[in-house]
């Protein structure tokens, strides 16, 4: 049997294309969570162990987005979520 490099691509998008999907969200979304714990230790801001894991459990790229920008403004970690 003779293969080509697009049968090994059609195959691979065909049948591993949403782990690859799946892991450049995870990706992105662990760089968000770093960027907000980033600015907020920047910053001298303390960051509870609850924001931290609230901020680590978060798989919402919209939301991470939302809380990096928030990450630069707010007055303590917890200000994040209100």
């Amino acid at each position: 049997m003779v293969s080509t490099i697009q049968d090994f691509d059609y195959l691979g998008e065909k049948y591993f294309s949403h782990w690859v999907d799946k892991g450049r969200e995870e990706g992105r979304a662990e760089g968000e969570i770093n960027s907000i714990l980033a600015v907020l230790d920047a910053r001298g801001l303390e960051i509870s162990d609850e924001a931290r894991e609230r901020i680590r459990g978060c798989e919402d790229l919209s939301q991470l987005g939302i809380w990096v920008r928030r990450a630069a403004t707010v007055t303590s970690a917890d200000d994040l979520f209100a």
